[in-house]
């Protein structure tokens, strides 16, 4: 059995608030964005920040699709990698082409 070191997920802040400044990916609403992680990569071990999405906050009388994703209600367990990796393609061509 060989051991192997784990490495360690980038951390950008400067990046993460870029990503929070776009609209949600999701719905599309402008000025409530949080820079949402795609699903874990084990126990643990947060997804890197250069994969984080735009996502909507809760508000007022309005669930947000940050709260939806990470509640299973927008993908279910099976899809959420694959939509969270979709949408963060999405959010670096948004980001190239500012």
């Amino acid at each position: 059995m060989t051991a192997y070191p784990k490495t360690r997920p980038a951390r950008d802040e400067a990046y993460r608030r870029l990503v929070a400044a776009l609209p949600c990916v999701h719905c599309g609403v402008h000025g409530y964005s949080q820079a949402a992680h795609g699903p874990a990569l084990g126990r643990g071990i947060k997804a890197s920040d250069l994969d984080c999405v735009p996502l909507c906050c809760d508000r007022p009388l309005v669930v947000g699709c940050h709260t939806l994703f990470d509640r299973y209600l927008l993908a279910d367990r099976a899809e959420r990698p694959a939509v969270a990796q979709w949408w963060a393609a999405e959010t670096r061509r948004q980001l190239e082409g500012l």
